[in-house]
C-alpha cells in the first residue's frame, strides 16, 4: 500500500455525486450549484461575500474559485479539516470566481467539511461503506491507523516512502503521513490492484456511481494549458479539468487521469475510455516517482495505441531536461530572484540581530527567527569570512520531519530565502534539490520608531510581486 495523494479527489467527487443522487428527491435537495456555506456557513467564508456566498461544489471541485493553492497556509501542520477551512478568510484570492483554474486543495478538504457535516459521517468511512466495499476494494483506506491495522494481518504491506538527499547522494526514509486534515484532498493509502478496480468501474461508468455520476465526473468544466508539454508530446496545447479528474487528448485520444504526490510518494493514473483501457503507476519516492511514472505510463499509452518507435516522443529525455533546468533555477535562483540589485548593495537599516522575533500571520504558521553564523567568501574581499544570516527551523508534521529556512540579506531590507526540506543544515553547498528546496523573496518593514514591524514573504506565486506580511510580535 503507498500514499496515493491527490488522486483522492476524484474519490471526493464522486462521494459528492452520491450525496447529489441520495437526495434527488428530498427536501434537502443537493446539486453541483450547491453553495459550501449552504452546511458550513460558520467556517467557511473568503474575503470576498459574493465568493463566500457563490462557491459551489462545482467550483470547489473543478480548481475554479478565484483561489490559487495558498498549501503554506496549511500543509506539514497539523490542524483539523475545520481549522483548515477557517484560514480561508484570511488569504486573498487571484481571479474573479469561475475565470481561470487555480489549483487549490483547501477547497477539496473544504468539501470534505461539507461532506462530513450534511452526513454526520467521516469522509473516510462515507468512502469505506459507499465505494471501497461495493467495489471490492480490500486494501483502500483513508487513514494510517486503518493502512497499519490492514498490514499486521499479513494480507498485505505498507510501503516505506523515500526521499533523495542530494547533499548525501543516497535515498532517506521517511516517517509515514499521519494528517487526518488532508481529507479529500489527498488522504488516501491503497494499492495499484485496487486502483485497477476502480478505473475499471469508470471505464465501464459501473456502479457505485449512477451514470449521471460518472458523467459528471468526466464532464470539463474549466480548461488550462497542457502540463505534458502540448502539441510537441501529442497532447493538445490545452486540457481540461472536470471534478477530481484531468481531461485531456493524447494522439487524438479521449485520455482522463490525474497524478497525486506527498512527501515519500508518487502516483499516476490513467485510461482511455473509448479503448476500454487503464493504468495507475506507485512509488514510493517523489521526486524520482513523479518522473519515473511519467515516462512508464506514456511508453504504456503508446503501447496500447500502437505507436511506432520513431514517432515516439522521448519523455525521458524531456524528464531529464525538466530536472536540468529546475536545478539551473535553483542554482542561480539569487541572481533570478534579485535581477536589479545594485553592486555593491545597499546597506540593513538595522543590525541584523534586531530582525530576530517570531512573526505572525492569521492564515500562515509562526514564523520564529533566530541568528545564525556561516563561513563563506566575501565577495568584495579576499579570504573566508564568517558571516551573519537569518535562520527559522520548523517541523513538518505531516512526517515530522525538518524545514529549514535560510535568510541571506541581499540589498536594503531585502532578503532572498531558501527554504529545505527534511534537513536542518545549511543551504549552500550547491547541491540543491527541486522536490525539496523552494526559493522566495522577503522584506522586513521598519516602523518610524525604527524597530522591525513586519516581514512580507512572496510565498504564493499566483500573487506575482504581492506579498503576504507577518507582524512582529
Amino acid at each position: 500500500m503507498l500514499y496515493t495523494g491527490s488522486t483522492t479527489k476524484q474519490f471526493t467527487a464522486a462521494a459528492a455525486s452520491l450525496l447529489i443522487d441520495d437526495t434527488a428527491n428530498a427536501s434537502d435537495l443537493l446539486t453541483w450549484q450547491t453553495p459550501l456555506v449552504s452546511q458550513i456557513r460558520d467556517d467557511f467564508v473568503l474575503q470576498d461575500e459574493y465568493m463566500t456566498d457563490h462557491t459551489t461544489l462545482e467550483d470547489a471541485l473543478s480548481h475554479r474559485t478565484g483561489l490559487p493553492r495558498h498549501d503554506i497556509s496549511w500543509i506539514g501542520y497539523n490542524a483539523s479539516i475545520p481549522d483548515i477551512v477557517r484560514k480561508l478568510r484570511y488569504l486573498p484570492p487571484t481571479a474573479e470566481p469561475r475565470t481561470k483554474f487555480q489549483y487549490n486543495n483547501m477547497m477539496f478538504i473544504a468539501v470534505s467539511h461539507f461532506i462530513e457535516r450534511f452526513t454526520q459521517t467521516k469522509l473516510g468511512a462515507f468512502l469505506k461503506a459507499r465505494i471501497y466495499e461495493p467495489l471490492g476494494m480490500k486494501n483502500t483506506f483513508f487513514s494510517l491507523a486503518d493502512a497499519k491495522a490492514a498490514s499486521l494481518t499479513g494480507r498485505v504491506s505498507l510501503a516505506n516512502g523515500y526521499a533523495w538527499n542530494n547533499l548525501t547522494q543516497d535515498y532517506e526514509r521517511l516517517a509515514h503521513m499521519d494528517f487526518p486534515g488532508v481529507a479529500g484532498a489527498g488522504a488516501t493509502i491503497s494499492t495499484v490492484m485496487d486502483y485497477g478496480i476502480w478505473i475499471r468501474s469508470l471505464i465501464n461508468e459501473a456502479a457505485p456511481l449512477s451514470s449521471a455520476g460518472h458523467a459528471a465526473l468526466r464532464y470539463p468544466r474549466i480548461t488550462r494549458p497542457s502540463l505534458f508539454g502540448g502539441s510537441k508530446t501529442g497532447f493538445e496545447d490545452f486540457e481540461m479539468y472536470s471534478l477530481g479528474l484531468t481531461v485531456s487528448y493524447y494522439r487524438g485520444e479521449l485520455l482522463i487521469s490525474h497524478t497525486g504526490g506527498l512527501p515519500g510518494f508518487a502516483t499516476f493514473m490513467a485510461f482511455m475510455p473509448d479503448r476500454k483501457w487503464g493504468a495507475a503507476i506507485m512509488a514510493n519516492n517523489l521526486e524520482g516517482g513523479v518522473s519515473l511514472n511519467n515516462i512508464l505510463m506514456f511508453k504504456l499509452i503508446d503501447d496500447a495505441l500502437g505507436i511506432p518507435d520513431a514517432e515516439r516522443y522521448d519523455w525521458e529525455q524531456r524528464e531529464r531536461d525538466n530536472l536540468s533546468e529546475e536545478m539551473d533555477k535553483l542554482e542561480n535562483a539569487r541572481s533570478i530572484t534579485f535581477p536589479d540589485c545594485p553592486d555593491p548593495p545597499l546597506s540593513l537599516s538595522l543590525p541584523l540581530a534586531e530582525h530576530v522575533g517570531l512573526y505572525v500571520h492569521p492564515g500562515y504558521p509562526d514564523i520564529n527567527i533566530t541568528l545564525g553564523t556561516h563561513k563563506g567568501h566575501e565577495k568584495h574581499g579576499e579570504g573566508v569570512v564568517e558571516r551573519e544570516y537569518l535562520q527559522s527551523t520548523s517541523f513538518y508534521q505531516l512526517n515530522d520531519e525538518v524545514i529549514y529556512t535560510y535568510m541571506e540579506q541581499v540589498t536594503g531590507e531585502f532578503f532572498f530565502v531558501r527554504v529545505r526540506m527534511y534537513t536542518d543544515e545549511v543551504p549552500l553547498s550547491g547541491k540543491y534539490s527541486p522536490w525539496l528546496d523552494i526559493t522566495m523573496k522577503a522584506e522586513f518593514k521598519i516602523g518610524e520608531d525604527g524597530t522591525v514591524l513586519e516581514l512580507g514573504v512572496l510565498i504564493e506565486p499566483e500573487m506575482g510581486e504581492e506579498k503576504i506580511w507577518f507582524k512582529r510580535v
